[in-house]
């Protein structure tokens, strides 16, 4: 809008009046100050420059995945290429799969129908847990997630849920795995968990007392639901460390599926590769990227069902005697020592070797059948060179056979004690030598 004073300058004089001065031009804007230049770090800019391109991504991506950088357009998410459908449920839809295990299936060397008839009693020795005798092993819930991350906490989802189960009225096992085609979806999964655990006895997880279960509780708290049932629970990885521990470097389902059952995995992805996939599928709804992270769990959850039929029966499920010998070992610490040397007995007969006679002298002392254990350090002081036994065997020659000079010797070639220890065994021997007529 013109100012008043231009308005007045355009109207004509009045008759005799002066002319008005010319309006002053309004002053030109400062020019504004040019900015500062930021002088950016070398390493800065180096690591910009390093930084990997969308490309780049992509290509890593697909290398995962085992296949050329996708290029066509985005699937449509109504298109499957998994074994899977909707369910439609009151809390929304659930995208799941059902498939009964044939009656017949084996795991390696391992049935699957061995779980069911799995003993509780057993089992609760394994796994040191009381709570676990009373349960019914044709109950058992067997879960494994697959989750966003591996360390827990508020952020991690479970994007599939894998479970499987003894259906009487089948006379199989049943495998179930639900997945979560979106992050939003997770009510209808943890509905069916619930559902789940009402009709079990106890539940069977690979390290799922550290991570699954935990996690499915602080995702029903996220998700306003109850949390899951608790019931007893056993984790069989606390049960492969004790049986396998001595033998097996890597004690990973995966490790102990080739070790123990006698399966090399084909067809599933490695863990370290599982979000990628699901991270890639949530981006382009590509189904085929999930396929091995979906074998990859079914495998895991399987598995389960296959250890707790060996572990359920272990003299009859073929274990070697070094894990027999793990097995008595195991036993012997939860108290029951008659079983414990029956177990040990057959770690011996099925070759265990040293450790397996270690193990059946240990149990035979702390039965008080000192006349076994003799026979077992004897033994083990030719095969090996192990200052443990040789104590073993000094402490039986003194105090069971009175054999002071037999005791000597062998505290001479040591026994491993501390130096006060093995002085005060020496001088105590020496002297009962000195006063034996």
């Amino acid at each position: 809008m013109a100012s008043f004073a231009s308005k007045l300058a355009r109207l004509p004089p009045m008759p005799g009046a002066a002319p008005a001065p010319a309006a002053a031009p309004a002053p030109a804007p400062a020019p504004a100050p040019a900015p500062e230049s930021v002088p950016v770090p070398e390493n800065a800019a180096a690591a910009l420059k390093s930084k990997p391109s969308l490309d780049e991504l992509r290509d890593r991506i697909a290398r995962i995945l085992g296949k050329a950088a996708p290029t066509a357009p985005r699937p449509d998410p109504s298109h499957t290429e998994l074994p899977f459908f909707v369910e439609h449920t009151t809390r929304g839809p659930l995208y799941v799969r059902r498939d009964r295990t044939p009656p017949a299936a084996r795991v390696g060397r391992a049935p699957l129908v061995a779980a069911r008839d799995a003993e509780p009693g057993l089992l609760s020795l394994l796994a040191l847990d009381p709570a676990l005798a009373a349960c019914d092993a044709r109950r058992a819930l067997f879960i494994d997630t697959e989750t966003t991350g591996l360390q827990g906490g508020t952020g991690t989802v479970a994007f599939l849920l894998g479970m499987s189960f003894y259906d009487e009225a089948q006379g199989a096992f049943i495998l179930e795995q639900a997945l979560l085609r979106r992050l939003g979806e997770e009510a209808p999964m943890l509905e069916l968990l619930a559902r789940r655990l009402d009709e079990a006895s106890m539940i069977v997880t690979y390290n799922g007392k550290s991570f699954d279960m935990p996690l499915l509780r602080a995702r029903c708290v996220m998700n306003r639901m109850p949390p899951p049932r608790e019931l007893p629970h056993l984790d069989l990885v606390h049960v492969a460390r004790r049986i396998h521990g001595h033998r097996l470097k890597s004690r990973t389902l995966a490790a102990i599926e080739s070790e123990v059952l006698g399966r090399e995995r084909v067809g599933d992805v490695g863990g370290a590769d599982v979000v990628a996939c699901y991270m890639h599928y949530l981006r382009t709804s590509d189904e085929g990227a999930l396929s091995g992270v979906v074998t990859h769990n079914e495998h895991d959850v399987l598995s389960m069902v296959a250890l707790v039929g060996l572990y359920g029966e272990p003299m009859n499920g073929g274990l070697p005697g070094a894990d027999l010998a793990g097995v008595a070992k195991t036993l012997r610490r939860a108290g029951e020592l008659d079983r414990a040397a029956e177990t040990a007995e057959a770690a011996v007969a099925r070759g265990g070797g040293a450790l397996a006679k270690r193990t059946r002298g240990d149990i035979a002392k702390a039965r008080g059948d000192k006349a076994r254990a003799l026979l077992d350090y004897q033994a083990l002081a030719e095969e090996v060179d192990d200052p443990s036994v040789r104590l073993e065997l000094a402490k039986l020659y003194e105090h069971h056979v009175k054999s002071f000079a037999a005791a000597l010797a062998l505290v001479e070639r040591g026994t491993g004690e501390a130096d006060a220890a093995t002085e005060k065994r020496r001088t105590r021997l020496r002297r009962k030598i000195e006063k034996r007529p």
